[in-house]
């Protein structure tokens, strides 16, 4: 009589569990990379904000904290004379305008770093004049090719020369003649003109600006 062997089936549940652990592997993979790309979002949302209101912040923004070139002076012995010198230092080349800008551009910057430096000396406070002289600076830099700068600068000029008029009044009664020249080499720049056309009357504009910083030494 033959032999009748019976095979046991192998159950079918090891299977399912691997399978199952395979699912969760890929949703966990699908899901993490999501959350990856959403946080990265979010980051990049968040830089684009905090550039965007860097320029609206106080002395603690990109002008901030070092007399150079390109932001505020904040220290306190030789705050005054270390951003009026810089600022005549810088202008006493004028032949460095170029057609590139960079001259007037700095030249500016510098002219707004040196009344600054001098406000805080007399801890006279400029703070709101300031920040929409900034806007007109952030405009020429934003846009350094733009063929509206004269207009700018001649804003920019403007207003300095205005707070150096309210700091004149506050400090230096002898030097009311002087800053209406600053005032009158200001409005004689033409906003319709380019820069590089009128080279003449930017630098007596920087020059004049000079000439009162320098005797409120």
């Amino acid at each position: 009589m033959a032999e009748i062997k019976i095979e046991k089936k192998k159950p079918i549940w090891p299977w399912i569990i691997l399978v199952l652990v395979i699912l969760a592997i890929l949703y966990f993979l699908v899901f993490a990379n999501d959350d990856d790309r959403e946080e990265l979002d979010e980051m990049d949302e968040t830089e684009q904000i905090d550039e965007e209101t860097v320029w609206e912040d106080e002395d603690t923004t990109a002008w901030g904290n070092e007399a150079d070139t390109t932001s505020w002076g904040t220290e306190n012995d030789t705050l005054g004379s270390a951003g009026v010198s810089g600022y005549l230092a810088y202008i006493s080349d004028s032949s460095k305008m170029g057609v590139d800008h960079e001259y007037t551009n700095n030249a500016l910057i510098q002219l707004m770093n040196a009344v600054q430096a001098k406000a805080q000396e007399m801890n006279y406070n400029i703070e709101a004049d300031m920040q929409s002289v900034r806007q007109d600076a952030k405009a020429i830099l934003d846009d350094p090719t733009g063929v509206n700068h004269a207009n700018k600068i001649k804003q920019a000029g403007t207003k300095l020369a205005n707070i150096l008029g309210k700091m004149q009044k506050e400090k230096y009664p002898d030097l009311s003649k002087d800053v209406e020249e600053v005032k009158t080499a200001a409005n004689n720049i033409d906003g319709s003109v380019q820069t590089l056309q009128q080279k003449d009357q930017i630098n007596k504009f920087f020059n004049e600006a000079a000439d009162v910083l320098r005797k409120m030494s």
